[in-house]
């Protein structure tokens, strides 16, 4: 063992590995960002849709609802030509009810129904 020439390190080697220690837990720190870069990228993509099929739906249910208005009006028209309607025929009712009454005071008219003589009352639709 004496025989072996004594070996000193080189100064620049040192230097170097010192160097590349560095190097190597800088690029581990920026993998491990780059990863968790990627999971966030990947959280936001999936938040990305979610609020593109949101605003889809929104969008969706705003229009409905403007075509609904005018529905919902043309309905309560409808309604209120039901109900008017349903009035007029209760009327409609309640007058030929009271016409198929023998009345004392239209005995004449029907004398002279029979002769010829005279009109047929003729009922009137209200108007629209």
């Amino acid at each position: 063992k004496k025989n072996r020439p004594h070996f000193r390190p080189n100064p620049y080697y040192e230097d170097l590995e010192r160097m590349e220690e560095a190097v190597m837990s800088i690029l581990h720190n920026l993998e491990m960002e780059n990863t968790e870069i990627h999971e966030n990228n990947h959280k936001l993509k999936k938040e990305i849709i979610f609020s593109r099929n949101l605003l889809s739906q929104l969008l969706m249910e705003n229009t409905c609802r403007k075509k609904l208005v005018p529905l919902k009006q043309e309905s309560k028209e409808v309604h209120l030509d039901c109900a008017l309607n349903q009035k007029y025929l209760v009327d409609f009712n309640k007058k030929d009810k009271d016409q198929q009454r023998p009345d004392p005071a239209s005995s004449g008219l029907r004398k002279c129904k029979r002769a010829g003589i005279g009109h047929t009352p003729v009922r009137e639709l209200p108007e629209e």
